[in-house]
């Protein structure tokens, strides 16, 4: 074989290992029915602009518990994925790096980005390893979930980790894990608009997009309750799906006083991750101070000898709380994050009494009764005795 058959030979060998690299890249699930991410795509790709091959973008992608950032972290992959020379979308890091420990995780990185399947042993033997094999590749890495900076510099400690035209993407409910680890290029997840949160419903609730005129209210009230989570319109719809109106009625109510378990699993993941006293906190403002003034909230919490200033970023942080610009600024919440709080109170006892927040009237007059109760009692106990 003469050299210009070999080059030839060369040029076939390479173009057929990128054709099997790229079969063997099957695009990932994004969701049974996706709404609302042609927009979000668009002004993700805005924020990281045009130029990627001569540096290393990381991306992060944050906003409340489901609010949809895994699903649009895989769309985003699925987009970009054919553009390197190797690709990985890492998902469920947190529960993963609980389950298996974050050595596994590394060796999933080496395996599926370098195509070498080696036994680390330990974190730190991992982190120049990674370095070293994956600083000349141009990959597309994905770190879906993060909660702890560990995992970061388990998995992605620095730019010069990989090669030039590298694009990490790290999705998180912290926004504060992005500013230490220096992320710079951030997109804030939101809830989705009224007409696209009825389109998802209605797919889940009916399977199309026709509902029965007799359902319209009961929807409406649904997609209250909802309040644009898609988490919650997609799992609420599906309880709903084949039911007749009064047991749609009925299931609604029971929402609206004890909300759906697989809804508040998710939520309560960022209440699990907060110090004991930012816990408080944000019970506090669950239970009492939504949609109060900033100025106010901060005085009730010093009151209580809190550290106000700090913990009220760290919730909002973390997205279970924003604090929204207007003439005054102004504490929020999610309508699902708010009846989270709610129902971790309401869990220490089926007795009011015996809970540490009343909000309802008919909670707050029953227990005052008891107690008025109580102190007659012991007041004629002592005048008798």
């Amino acid at each position: 074989m003469n050299g210009s058959e070999e080059y030839e030979s060369e040029i076939v060998k390479r173009i057929a290992e990128e054709i099997s690299t790229k079969l063997n890249r099957p695009p990932l699930h994004i969701a049974d029915y996706p709404v609302g991410l042609k927009v979000q795509m668009q002004q993700i790709q805005q924020i990281m602009g045009d130029e990627f091959d001569n540096k290393v973008t990381m991306l992060g992608i944050h906003g409340m518990g489901g609010i949809g950032k895994s699903t649009l972290s895989r769309a985003m992959y699925n987009l970009m994925a054919n553009q390197f020379e190797a690709s990985h979308f890492l998902a469920n890091v947190r529960e993963k790096s609980e389950k298996d420990g974050l050595v596994h995780i590394q060796e999933t990185m080496l395996s599926e980005l370098v195509g070498q399947k080696i036994k680390l042993g330990d974190v730190h033997r991992g982190i120049p390893i990674l370095q070293h094999r994956l600083c000349g590749k141009k990959v597309l890495l994905v770190l879906d979930d993060i909660s702890k900076r560990e995992q970061l510099h388990a998995t992605a400690g620095g730019l010069d980790w990989f090669g030039p035209g590298s694009i990490i993407i790290i999705a998180t409910r912290d926004k504060h894990l992005l500013d230490v680890h220096g992320v710079q290029k951030q997109y804030m997840v939101g809830e989705i608009n009224e007409m696209e949160a009825l389109e998802l419903f209605k797919w889940n609730a009916f399977k199309n997009k026709e509902v029965d005129p007799c359902y319209n209210e009961v929807t409406k009230r649904a997609m209250y309750y909802a309040n644009g989570l898609p988490l919650a319109l997609e799992t609420i719809g599906s309880n709903l799906f084949g039911k007749t109106l009064d047991e749609w009625e009925s299931a609604l109510e029971t929402y609206e006083r004890i909300p759906n378990r697989d809804v508040q699993e998710v939520l309560r993941v960022s209440y699990d991750s907060l110090d004991a006293y930012e816990k408080e906190l944000f019970l506090d403002l669950a239970c009492f101070f939504r949609g109060n003034s900033l100025r106010y909230v901060t005085s009730m919490i010093e009151a209580r000898g809190f550290p106000s200033k700090y913990s009220i970023r760290v919730l909002e942080k973390k997205s279970l709380i924003k604090i929204r610009e207007c003439q005054h600024e102004t504490v929020t919440m999610h309508d699902m994050i708010r009846c989270m709080g709610k129902e971790i109170v309401r869990q220490q006892s089926a007795l009011p009494h015996k809970r540490n927040r009343l909000w309802f009237y008919e909670d707050i007059v029953c227990v005052l009764e008891k107690n008025m109760v109580r102190v007659l009692f012991l007041s004629i106990s002592f005048i008798t005795s």
